[in-house]
């Protein structure tokens, strides 16, 4: 069975989202370590990087991951805002690595209708120097498929493959978003559906490059667009789907983490509990 995990509250100190974690029963764990709609990067001095060792230690250490601002855009035209996104980027990755994180997800922005293809050298070159810069160990720097809206890059798996060949390096990889996928034309409602997205996705990008699942449903339908979580059966890719994704033994070895709305402060141990109980029915 996978590892159930879920975003959790970071307030306070990262170190307290192992408890929080633990109490509604997810085994893997995504934060926002600063607020994710405001630039900046985690900041750490001695004492919070071994209160948080100490704290991931007790915990057994489980996957762990950071989810950059939402406001990097690597893919637009304007050099001061990919700089910028260049730079958090990097304070990310780096914050992430010096504490054990596993990874840094993020979205790679929106070309804003300048086309996928004229932005990508770009965009490869802004990941470049965030590797330079940051130099990871161990942490990786994990692209997130997109839902397409308004010349998002990553929408389609052809474009994440480029990136991930363009870039060649094995501290860059995929986190799945499943409402992502679905809002982009990739079906996920049935057993048969599941296997062909899964099969695309091996085909195109390459389980190998993919870490984590971001395990949401939609609000909206498929091929819409619109990035709108929904709590799991309570969409359109319906409990039938997720059942499907959680027992595709190609999936098992990754965390599905919720991003869900729950009962309105994000997901809780009822949403967790719901995954549980498709993965084991």
């Amino acid at each position: 069975m996978p590892l159930i995990g879920a975003h959790v509250d970071s307030s306070g100190g990262l170190h307290l989202s192992f408890e929080r974690a633990k109490a509604m029963g997810a085994e893997a764990i995504q934060v926002h370590p600063t607020p994710p709609g405001f630039w900046g990067s985690p900041k750490l001095d001695d004492t919070r990087i071994s209160t948080f060792k100490e704290a991931a230690a007790k915990h057994g250490k489980p996957p762990f991951y950071f989810h950059a601002v939402y406001l990097i855009n690597l893919a637009g035209d304007d050099p001061t805002m990919r700089q910028r996104s260049e730079s958090t980027l990097t304070g990310y990755l780096k914050a992430a690595d010096e504490l054990g994180v596993n990874g840094v997800i993020f979205h790679t922005g929106s070309h804003k209708g300048a086309g996928f293809d004229v932005r990508l050298p770009s965009i490869l070159e802004h990941i470049r120097k965030v590797l330079e810069r940051a130099a990871p160990k161990s942490a990786r720097l994990l692209i997130e498929n997109n839902a397409g809206l308004g010349g998002c890059v990553g929408a389609r798996f052809e474009e994440i493959a480029r990136m991930l060949d363009g870039l060649h390096d094995p501290r860059v990889g995929v986190c799945f978003d499943t409402c992502h996928a679905f809002a982009s034309g990739y079906d996920e409602r049935t057993p048969a559906d599941v296997t062909k997205t899964v099969d695309e996705l091996d085909r195109v990008v390459g389980l190998k490059h993919v870490d984590v699942i971001h395990c949401n449903d939609s609000v909206t339908g498929l091929a819409s667009n619109r990035d709108r979580h929904a709590n799991i059966g309570e969409g359109q890719i319906g409990e039938g789907g997720f059942r499907a994704l959680l027992h595709e033994p190609r999936l098992a070895r990754l965390p599905f983490i919720l991003e869900v709305p729950g009962a309105g402060d994000g997901p809780d141990a009822a949403q967790v509990a719901t995954l549980r109980r498709l993965a084991s029915s």
